[in-house]
């Protein structure tokens, strides 16, 4: 079948057919300003089917009217689908959607259907991996022809308007497409048939528990291997141009670093692990895929440095990013990553926070049909807002004084990288001039959907920073974006909405939604140990069994078995720029116990074999499948034994040392922080012995989490979980230090639960000294 469209394709290039090539807005519009067509999309809320309603294109979004008409008239349907920050989407509708002689072809012989895949990822899936199998590559906008039965057998991405050298134009397809269909039509059927059974064996039927492999650490150990090789020594990340952040790669690598640091691994092999970690953070963080000054980071760079980003901001990259620094943070105690999530999260407060509390989906890459004419700046517009001087050091710092790197203008990035941060800090008030001048610029197009899983994405990195930082304003956000979602986007059975938009809530949640909210809600739980965030991440997870499980082969479905007009039901297992809903749910349910442990088991065996012959697709379940592997190998403290601790010496220079204390703390017990908050409570606190040979010159104990608590009224401030002190010890004078000697740390702590409070202990900690 593609052979023959492929012969038809060529024939009609031979005429060569002169079309006009674009129509810009005037044509759109009659004299006095209104609008000469409307189609059926001007009903919709998304932004992105909105840009679309002025078409002389006879739009229908997807359902009952569009499909029956197609099965009616027996025509086919040319279905269009993009986003509302995809680049290419945009100018598809500028040069070929607006060209009234080709919306006129359109309408005579198809059925047109646009969907915005954020709101339909399930016919997203479907049809981008039709597009794969026919054409060996994707992307957005998908452009694929359907039979009236909604099978696919021909299609493309991005189609010019008028023929180009080696590339038909639309109308050359549209006349090709249209010519078989009504000369070969059982030829076409039978092609779609063969497609769509390939859909399903590709995205569904593949996968199945019957195929037995076990479950461990070859599986992860493969995983590891994989990104150990496809790992870029010069610029961190992974594979070269496009790169893009993949933190589902970054979350098992520090996985596994962890995990070999609690099973005490010799130290060489695992520090290369965290340091494949740091080296992309800080390649991102001080490239131009990182907004240098309004915070945020873009979606991807075009090339293998991170220097030039495509622009467009989506909510899900900087959710899972602002949560990546905060884990490096808490493993290096560098201040950087700190500096790196705190802005991200200033960036969505400012720009991406709906005023009802939920968290809106992106920001376009670009304004006036220029990408990323927001964001770059000419050295002359900086010292018009800097002023000479100030703007000289700004331009030394952020690579202006290199010259123009984009269209002859400047993508903001940091030259020196880390070695520039004192500088970077001392220009926070630069920046924010810049950025209020940024301000007065056209803005781009703000998609205003909320996206439950996105913001479950959202909400949990809000949450964990709390965690991290003690922030009371990332708990206050995280928690009115969770009531939000309950309030508004949960239907009266307990189920949820997809999105919500203007005040409209649609399509019913796919497994995405409720795992990723039942994620946010478990990080809410551990943020505040409030009982209600662990009754409804189990409720929601119950729901989520109810209406995703496979019972014959095992894991989740992506869609509710009574899901209209689809071909397949997909169980959607890769990750793509976010992790799989598969992958979250497995997290999910190991976390919530024995009660919900086969299922994991379960949905892990369903997609071994496909881990082990593809981790890269896999990524977050090999990250999912460490926390199955790891309580027979974790080092947990012993039953009666609340606190354990260890010392490491992280650098030394003339008689002083820097060392990090860790603690670990039995799940239900928290400890006072330093300080507690009340006087009469004691706090964590660290001394040496008067023998020692050194003595502490510095501590700093972090911030600890407020909480309130049934016997107290006012707050306390306590420690939970994992946490790290770092200290600094120096020599004493004239007094002389054996080498490699251990000296003995003395951690005093008082333990308690949410009923009882522990006499106070010392533990001692040894601690060897190089």
């Amino acid at each position: 079948m593609k052979n023959t469209i492929q012969k038809l394709l060529v024939r009609l290039l031979l005429f060569n057919l002169a079309w006009i090539t674009s129509a810009d807005e005037t044509v759109l519009k009659n004299p006095d300003g209104s609008w000469k067509w409307t189609n059926r999309l001007i009903h919709e809320t998304s932004p992105y089917l909105l840009l679309h309603a002025h078409n002389p294109v006879d739009w229908y979004p997807w359902g009952d009217e569009a499909i029956e008409l197609a099965k009616r008239e027996n025509k086919l349907i040319f279905l269009s689908v993009g986003y509302s920050t995809c680049y290419w989407c945009h100018v598809m509708e500028r040069k070929v959607f607006s060209n009234p002689e080709i919306a006129e072809m359109m309408n005579k012989n198809f059925v047109n259907i646009k969907i915005d895949r954020e709101e339909r990822p399930d016919l997203d899936e479907i049809y981008m991996t039709a597009t794969q199998l026919l054409v060996q590559r994707g992307g957005w906008p998908n452009s694929v022809f359907l039979t009236p039965d909604l099978k696919p057998f021909y299609a493309g991405t991005y189609f010019p308007p008028t023929d180009m050298p080696n590339r038909p134009g639309f109308p050359t397809i549209l006349d090709a497409v249209h010519e078989a269909w009504v000369t070969r039509a059982a030829e076409v059927i039978e092609s779609s048939n063969q497609i769509s059974k390939t859909i399903e064996m590709a995205i569904s039927r593949g996968f199945t528990a019957l195929n037995a492999r076990a479950l461990d650490r070859s599986l992860t150990t493969a995983a590891l291997d994989y990104l150990q090789t496809a790992y870029s020594h010069a610029y961190g990340g992974f594979g070269a141009a496009p790169k893009f952040p993949s933190p589902a790669n970054l979350e098992f690598l520090i996985s596994e670093y962890e995990r070999n640091s609690e099973l005490q691994t010799p130290p060489t092999g695992n520090e290369v692990l965290l340091e494949m970690v740091t080296q992309t953070l800080d390649m991102m963080a001080y490239g131009g895929m990182y907004d240098q000054i309004g915070g945020g980071f873009h979606r991807y760079s075009v090339d293998a440095k991170w220097l030039i980003p495509h622009f467009e901001k989506m909510l899900y990259d900087n959710a899972q990013l602002a949560k990546i620094y905060l884990r490096a943070y808490q493993l290096t105690q560098e201040p950087r990553y700190r500096r790196i999530a705190e802005e991200i999260f200033g960036f969505i407060f400012r720009e991406m926070t709906a005023p009802e509390g939920g968290f809106y989906s992106a920001l376009d890459a670009e304004t006036d049909a220029e990408e990323g004419k927001y964001y770059v700046w000419t050295e002359d517009e900086i010292q018009a807002v800097l002023g000479k001087k100030e703007s000289k050091n700004f331009s030394d710092i952020y690579g202006v004084d290199k010259g123009p790197n984009f269209e002859g203008k400047n993508v903001l990035y940091v030259p020196e990288g880390p070695e520039a941060e004192g500088s970077v800090r001392n220009l926070a008030t630069a920046r924010e001039k810049l950025l209020t001048a940024r301000a007065k610029r056209e803005y781009p197009l703000l998609d205003t959907k909320i996206i439950v899983n996105w913001n479950g994405l959202m909400i949990d990195a809000l949450a964990y920073g709390y965690q991290v930082l003690g922030e009371e304003h990332y708990l206050a956000a995280a928690s009115k974006a969770a009531e939000f979602i309950l309030k508004t986007m949960r239907k009266p059975d307990g189920e949820l909405w997809h999105t919500y938009t203007a005040g409209v809530v649609k399509q019913d949640a796919y497994l995405d939604d409720y795992a990723f909210f039942v994620r946010a809600l478990l990080t809410l739980y551990q943020a505040t140990r409030e009982e209600q965030w662990l009754d409804l991440a189990k409720t929601l997870t119950d729901r989520m069994i109810q209406l995703f499980w496979d019972d014959k082969n095992g894991g989740f479905f992506y869609t509710k078995a009574d899901a209209k007009h689809l071909i397949v039901r997909t169980k959607k297992p890769y990750d793509s720029a976010i992790p799989s809903g598969n992958a979250v749910a497995v997290k999910n349910l190991l976390a919530l116990g024995t009660d919900y442990r086969d299922y994991a088991e379960k949905t892990l065996r369903t997609f071994a074999e496909s881990m082990a012959q593809s981790p890269s697709s896999f990524m977050y379940m090999h990250f999912a499948l460490n926390d199955y592997l790891t309580p027979s190998e974790n080092f947990e403290p012993a039953f009666d034994a609340v606190v354990a601790a260890t010392a490491e010496v992280k650098g030394n220079s003339d008689k002083t040392f820097d060392v990090e204390l860790q603690i670990k703390i039995a799940t239900g017990w928290h400890i006072n922080a330093n300080p507690t908050g009340q006087d009469y409570l004691i706090p964590t606190s660290v001394e040496l012995d008067v023998n020692a040979p050194v003595e502490i010159v510095e501590v700093a104990y972090p911030k600890g989490r407020s909480m309130r608590f049934e016997f107290s009224d006012e707050p306390l401030n306590v420690y939970e979980e994992n946490l790290t002190i770092p200290l600094r010890l120096r020599q004493k004078p004239n007094v002389a230090q054996k080498k490699n000697a251990p000296i003995t740390l003395k951690l005093t702590y008082q333990p308690c639960n949410d009923t009882e409070c522990l006499f106070p202990a010392t533990l001692d900690v040894l601690l060897e000294l190089p």
